[in-house]
């Protein structure tokens, strides 16, 4: 079955998604590839969606 994966970067506020796979480790092989990268970040975070959203960012107005 496949699942939808969000991620962040480490140092960053926003979150992307959603990366379509069938288990965190391949998630991670089409982030790696995404990014153009051989190897992760470290701290880079992966999780499932259907156990937490992405987070919707908005910018406050100032008043």
């Amino acid at each position: 079955m496949v699942k939808s994966f969000g991620y962040k970067l480490p140092g960053y506020f926003m979150e992307y998604g959603p990366i379509e796979a069938h288990s965190e480790a391949e998630a991670k092989g089409l982030i790696r590839r995404k990014l153009g990268v051989s190897r992760l970040p470290w701290g880079l975070q992966v999780w499932d969606l259907s156990t937490r959203p992405l987070a919707r960012w908005r910018i406050a107005s100032a008043s």
